[in-house]
């Protein structure tokens, strides 16, 4: 497909010349955190309207769903793409704090095994909320990262997690599916492959968020 082409060249190009086999430092690792911002943008509550256009006489404008983000995302990594299990409202605030009143709408899926921890999670913040549910993700994937001190593939994966905030939107993803055949590697090259599908990940919500 023309956007995967393009999508993997791009990301291809960043790792070789960003990484250049110079291993990252426990800071850049431990802190997920990006923010993207979009300029001159109308607020709009994606989360609760249908996939829909709109002209703003620069040409028109696509609005996505959450699961329609799920859906591009997905599409991307195809089968390595393993969460499937959606958390309630009830789920999500028991594993990171927060709370209905703090978000437009969210959407959190997890691999159904305990023992994988695969992981994606989009939420729509309210305004006043936005860096209060930033620092709810940061403490969970920080409590991630403790919990999988003693199992190193998992370990790996969770410190190659990336938090990423675009407009209102606050983006966690924890990617990489079936990492078995780069546990003889090591753990540099597990995280190495795991940050390349959460690097694709972000790309692609990044794109669909900011068109």
């Amino acid at each position: 497909m023309h956007k995967t082409m393009i999508l993997i060249m791009v990301l291809g190009l960043g790792f070789l010349t960003g990484c250049g086999g110079e291993n990252m430092s426990e800071d850049e690792l431990v802190d997920g955190r990006e923010t993207v911002r979009e300029q001159d943008v109308e607020d709009v509550e994606a989360g609760n309207f249908p996939l829909f256009w709109e002209n703003t006489g620069q040409g028109e404008r696509q609005f996505y769903t959450l699961v329609q983000l799920e859906g591009e995302v997905k599409e991307l990594l195809g089968d390595n793409y393993w969460p499937e299990v959606n958390l309630s409202a009830a789920e999500l605030e028991k594993l990171t704090g927060i709370t209905e009143d703090m978000y437009v709408d969210f959407l959190a899926e997890r691999q159904i095994l305990d023992a994988h921890i695969d992981t994606m999670i989009i939420i729509h913040a309210k305004e006043d909320y936005v860096g209060t549910i930033e620092q709810a993700i940061e403490t969970y994937r920080s409590g991630l990262i403790e919990q999988n001190r003693n199992y190193p593939q998992n370990l790996s994966k969770a410190r190659a997690s990336r938090i990423e905030t675009i407009n209102d939107y606050i983006c966690f993803v924890q990617l990489g599916a079936d990492t078995t055949a780069l546990a003889d590697r090591g753990n540099e090259a597990v995280m190495a492959h795991c940050l390349e599908e959460n690097e694709k990940a972000l790309y692609v919500l990044e794109q669909a968020i900011l068109q």
